[in-house]
């Protein structure tokens, strides 16, 4: 019952994450303008390159807590979180002096004016500084995720994300501009571990991270894992994060901003669909740990099945909706990010296929071969990129991820994944994707019926027909795509679990 609490508060802090992301984008582009909004996106895609300074250790420290959590050795936990501890708090002062030290020549780097100049210098120190605590406070988000506490960092989160809209909204008020939002980004930044920090104390027993249990000879073990990890967060970074880097190289700030949007709306996508493979990354290691090969392998075809079943109506009305949710949310000038947004769509569908493919291998010893498979994958989309923006232009941009994705992940991961866990591609097809094909028709259908019935005219009357083919899609799927076994074992943990709600509040 945890790691459901786990899914569902996993869904519950992103769903609103991402409506509070909805709510404020518009609102932050009004008071900055598309120029200083695309400002705001290249400086946050360079910040980003300073979080590879965690090397990796911050995923090694939840493979590690969870399979302590599984050995129920509270010692090696302590010993190997306190040792990061240290580290993480020498690599956030080097951290510091780099910010400090690279952020004038970055500027440079992209042409920028002088007005530009200085806006971009000190929101990259503010930022910075924000980095750089963070690494040895987030070491509180990886003991209690790795102990299968993963709502109780939910809760955090959730709790600093609503606090952030309503600093942005302030200082923004406040005539604070790019300042106000780095002010509160940072603020969020170092708020949430500060939340975690006595809730490891009081939830985890026998938590200490005294310094007579730090030595490095305690990090050597995690490095293994780490150093792939590491290679591993670089291709999420490109793959995510530097995009704008490389189009502000040849194209306006504008450009910039039309891609941050687009990509934006892609990447909550995404994570919204890896919100339910993350609350099973700490599980697959605890399995390992146990030897229990067979629950594995049901992570890899009953898992992604209902993986697949929350994604796919997600993905497949965002893209047949896209022009219209553009249009509704930020207007005609934005209209060229949907034609991006539905070409990133299509590469986030064999990307979510292998989400749990690449936990079960990240998690059971084969994250060397990950690692090198998402780094290619990372390194093909730069160079696709770079080269299709100057024949294609923005749309190169995106054209240059969809196919680096179908070339790695669903060429070499997943089959990677299939061989490890013991399932042939057909039992992978016919078991997982299939199930999750048949229900398209018929929220495709509805979608076509109620655009012949109501013109889209406003995003309340969007979501309205959203919701409508989504419930009809989860509803064919829960008949068609699951068997009987399943629909009763289901019915029966969701009353169960509505029956203890009542009787608490009783």
């Amino acid at each position: 019952m945890q790691w459901i609490l786990n899914i569902a508060s996993n869904y519950l802090r992103f769903v609103i994450s991402m409506v509070v992301v909805f709510l404020m984008t518009p609102y932050i582009i009004d008071q900055l303008g598309m120029d200083t909004f695309g400002l705001w996106s290249l400086i946050f895609a360079v910040i980003g390159i300073f979080g590879l300074m965690d090397f990796g250790f911050a995923t090694a420290a939840v493979k590690t807590v969870a399979e302590a959590t599984g050995a129920d050795d509270e010692d090696a936990r302590n010993r190997a979180l306190a040792s990061l501890f240290m580290l993480y708090s020498v690599i956030g002062l080097l951290c510091l002096v780099l910010v400090m030290t690279l952020s004038a020549h970055a500027a440079g780097w992209f042409g920028l004016s002088a007005s530009q100049h200085d806006i971009f210098v000190p929101v990259i120190w503010i930022l910075g500084l924000a980095v750089s605590l963070n690494f040895p406070a987030s070491l509180f988000k990886a003991a209690l995720s790795g102990a299968g506490r993963m709502h109780v960092v939910n809760a955090a989160e959730l709790v600093m994300v609503l606090l952030n809209a309503g600093l942005v909204y302030t200082l923004l008020e406040a005539g604070y501009g790019i300042t106000g939002l780095a002010v509160s980004t940072s603020l969020t930044m170092i708020g949430t571990p500060l939340l975690l920090l006595p809730l490891a104390y009081r939830l985890l027993p026998g938590f200490s991270l005294h310094w007579r249990l730090m030595s490095l000879h305690n990090i050597r073990p995690l490095l293994s894992f780490s150093v792939y990890a590491f290679l591993a967060n670089i291709a999420v970074l490109v793959t995510l994060r530097l995009d704008p880097v490389i189009i502000k190289l040849f194209l306006p700030l504008s450009a910039v901003a039309l891609y941050a949007v687009a990509a934006k709306v892609s990447e909550y996508t995404f994570l919204l669909n890896k919100q339910f493979s993350n609350a099973l990354m700490p599980l697959v290691s605890q399995l390992h740990g146990r030897g229990d090969t067979a629950a594995i392998r049901r992570i890899m075809t009953d898992g992604t099945r209902f993986l697949l079943a929350l994604a796919v109506p997600g993905i497949g009305l965002l893209y047949y909706y896209a022009p219209e949710f553009i249009q509704l949310w930020l207007g005609a000038e934005f209209a060229e990010s949907a034609g991006l947004l539905r070409i990133l769509l299509l590469a986030l569908v064999p990307v979510t296929l292998q989400l749990n493919a690449a936990n079960i291998l990240g998690m059971t010893g084969q994250h060397r071969f990950l690692a090198i498979s998402m780094l290619i994958s990372a390194a093909l989309n730069l160079l696709l990129s770079v080269g299709l923006i100057a024949v294609f232009g923005l749309q190169g941009a995106a054209l240059g991820t969809l196919a680096a994705v179908l070339l790695v992940e669903a060429s070499f991961i997943l089959p990677r994944a299939c061989r490890h866990s013991g399932v042939s591609a057909a039992t992978f097809f016919g078991t997982v994707v299939w199930p999750s094909l048949p229900a398209l028709v018929p929220m495709l259908t509805c979608a076509m019926a109620l655009d012949q019935w109501l013109v889209t005219d406003s995003l309340g009357l969007l979501f309205f027909k959203v919701l409508i083919c989504g419930l009809l899609y989860l509803t064919v799927f829960f008949f068609t795509g699951l068997s009987r076994t399943e629909r009763t074992l289901l019915l029966g943990k969701l009353l169960r679990g509505y029956a203890a709600t009542r009787l608490e509040t009783e």
